[in-house]
């Protein structure tokens, strides 16, 4: 199938897991601690790798 402009849902799936990972790095301060703050880095880091794949897909 041709890519015809728009989102896919590949990249759909990783917005959301951007999203999801700075509510995460935002619990911290109310009471999460270092966990929060480290898993909100790796989920937002996976998030952009995701991003790097999918645009990498989406270009050919």
């Amino acid at each position: 199938m041709a890519y015809m402009g728009g989102t896919t849902k590949e990249s759909g799936w990783a917005l959301l897991w951007f999203l999801l990972g700075f509510t995460i790095l935002g619990t911290a301060p109310i009471g999460g601690g270092v966990l929060s703050l480290i898993t909100g880095i790796v989920v937002i880091g996976v998030s952009l790798g995701m991003f790097k794949v999918i645009r990498a897909k989406e270009e050919t």
